[in-house]
């Protein structure tokens, strides 16, 4: 949907993505990150349009008549769409200055539409290919990174579950026990931004999982080991059944014995 950024500016590409994360996070950040991207756009336009300007804000850039002219007349935009990018402007400033409640995908949705249509009209003035606008999209990744926190952290917890007692009892490798206590703590993690948060969790859960594969070849081995031992016995404490039966035979029927167990013993 908004694949054509990269091809009109990378840095309102960049902007464009710090936005999406906000709205995975479903977080607050959206108004000052929305601002950032519509600033970023607005001098593309200026500059296209061969519009100076020295440090002014996106307020005071939108006042100016070359840049009501150019988003109007060149590129087309209707009035709804322009007055909406000045009110949403002083809506997010707004916002700065006093505490809102938490975003709301409603929000989201109409301020995402409105900068798509100013966006799309740029696009189409330079010839570069845009897709239709899709609301569901936002809809389907607000707080997307919440719902994966909280998965991530149950399978972290279940794993760290799994992996305490033995390595409480010290019976994994020493380097696995050790890469086990140099986990961040759940107190450490959830100081972090919350897509860091998710991206720390795939760590250790990778980690966990690499410590219970070692702990369970480790565990074969032993079984396996002892297994040959069990088999040897088996197999000597047979031919000796068999040896005693008949004592008399001599060395070489004992032999024979022997090689009779072993053969019982792989069928």
């Amino acid at each position: 949907m908004f694949s054509c950024l990269e091809q009109i500016d990378l840095r309102l590409h960049e902007r464009y993505l710090t936005l999406e994360r906000n709205i995975k996070s479903s977080s607050n950040s959206f108004y000052d990150s929305y601002l950032d991207f519509q600033e970023q756009f607005v001098k593309i336009v200026a500059l296209d349009s061969g519009v100076e300007f020295a440090r002014e804000t996106c307020g005071a850039m939108l006042k100016q008549p070359q840049v009501v002219s150019a988003f109007k007349e060149k590129l087309g935009v209707d009035d709804y769409t322009f007055n909406k990018m000045q009110d949403y402007t002083l809506k997010v400033n707004a916002h700065k200055h006093k505490g809102e409640k938490k975003i709301q995908i409603e929000t989201v949705v109409s301020y995402m539409k409105v900068i798509f249509n100013a966006v799309s009209a740029f696009a189409r003035y330079k010839n570069i290919d845009i897709d239709e606008f899709d609301g569901n999209y936002f809809v389907e990744i607000f707080g997307e990174y919440d719902k994966q926190n909280i998965q991530l952290k149950k399978e972290v917890n279940s794993l760290k579950e799994e992996l305490m007692t033995s390595v409480e009892n010290n019976r994994l490798k020493e380097q696995d026990i050790q890469a086990f206590k140099g986990l961040l703590s759940q107190a450490e993690v959830d100081k972090l931004s919350l897509e860091d948060q998710n991206n720390e969790l795939l760590k250790q859960i990778s980690k966990l999982k690499d410590i219970k594969l070692s702990s369970m070849e480790t565990k074969l081995n032993k079984t396996l080991d002892l297994l040959y031992e069990l088999t040897s016995s088996v197999v000597e404490n047979r031919a000796i059944s068999y040896a005693v039966g008949d004592t008399i035979c001599g060395r070489e029927m004992f032999k024979k014995y022997v090689e009779k167990a072993k053969e019982e013993i792989g069928k």
